[in-house]
């Protein structure tokens, strides 16, 4: 597993598909999801992004996700679509 080199400096923008729902006998598609935080690790599977802040857009609606604040978020590479690394100083991207 790799680990982030200096995490305290590296903040991670990651666009990717949340999961699909079943709900009254339909199956809904995926919504789609930015998430930003800390990065903290790296594995085959999943990145874990520490202190995240994610935003899903709904039909066409932006709102926060989840109300409560996790510390962690473990995503799958397999949802991911896209990712961005910025300096924490400035905000730039790498």
């Amino acid at each position: 597993m790799k680990k982030s080199k200096n995490n305290k400096k590296t903040i991670i923008g990651v666009y990717w598909d949340d999961i699909r729902v079943y709900h009254d006998g339909g199956i809904y598609d995926s919504t789609f999801a930015y998430t930003e935080g800390i990065f903290a690790e790296e594995n085959k599977d999943y990145l874990l992004i520490k202190n995240p802040e994610t935003v899903i857009v709904d039909d066409e609606k932006t709102r926060n996700h989840p109300e409560k604040k996790p510390r962690f978020y473990y995503i799958p590479k397999s949802l991911i679509t896209k990712i961005i690394f910025y300096e924490k100083e400035n905000g730039t991207k790498k």
